[in-house]
């Protein structure tokens, strides 16, 4: 099992907690994470477990334990005395902050790429554990042995996804903080109407939606990066935040 790879940005009495995508780490969102905290915020980003291990152990993981993680990285946030908390989100990440919001009363979210809609499509489990065996070098025929091999694990994770993402959807009237969703226009892993989706059904009147002509599902770390980065600055700082001492 690899170290843990969460992180901890302390620079003011604001709290964002960052939350990474499907089969990627905090790694993702650092550069996101160093401009929040460059503008006063401090941000906590926990590491979904099994995320950047091997697929033996990333596969039985289960939607439900990234989630109790993104739980617990924000009871850390309040442990450490923080009471107004934003949760933004990537791509998973987006739709667990979804699921927060329904659940919890944050100071706002952020939600990007999130994938909810009751018309989805699924990039296969497989296709993003091929992109974690290229990035570790391992391609072609060992690769295909080594998912073929997974295959009963490969399909279990990808119906707790659908099922686990389809929940959130069905309860996303529930959110009423404020929101801000983003999306890339190039997105190649999910249908872009998703945020559309998201902005319509959401009860909440304070919501924003942004749209990033150029950029694709990763959208942080995108074309038009800096003007996302600025975007959800403005948002953040448009809020009524308490600003109180934190201890």
């Amino acid at each position: 099992m690899s170290a843990d790879r969460s992180f901890m940005l302390k620079a003011g009495n604001r709290a964002v907690l960052l939350l990474h995508g499907f089969a990627g780490t905090t790694d993702d969102v650092l550069d996101l994470g160093n401009h929040l905290a460059k503008n006063g915020y401090t941000v906590y980003a926990p590491n979904f477990r099994g995320h950047g291990d091997e697929p033996s152990i990333f596969l039985k993981t289960t939607p439900e334990i990234w989630y109790e993680d993104a739980i617990a990285g924000y009871h850390h946030l309040e442990k450490v005395g923080y009471s107004e908390i934003a949760i933004v989100g990537v791509a998973m990440g987006g739709v667990f902050a979804l699921k927060m919001a329904e659940s919890f009363n944050p100071k706002a979210i952020v939600s990007l790429c999130a994938n909810v809609n009751r018309k989805m499509r699924y990039i296969p489990v497989k296709e993003y554990l091929k992109k974690q065996l290229a990035k570790a070098g391992i391609i072609s025929e060992e690769a295909e042995a080594m998912l073929k091999a997974y295959h009963p694990e490969i399909e279990k994770m990808t119906t707790a996804r659908e099922n686990f993402y389809k929940n959130v959807a069905a309860e996303i009237e529930k959110i009423e903080v404020p929101t801000m969703i983003g999306q890339g226009c190039q997105d190649e892993e999910i249908d872009a109407d998703n945020a559309n989706y998201i902005f319509k059904n959401i009860h909440t009147v304070d919501k924003q939606l942004c749209f990033y002509q150029g950029s694709g599902h990763d959208i942080v770390n995108d074309c038009e990066k800096d003007i996302l980065e600025e975007d959800v600055v403005f948002f953040l700082d448009d809020l009524l935040w308490l600003d109180e001492q934190v201890v």
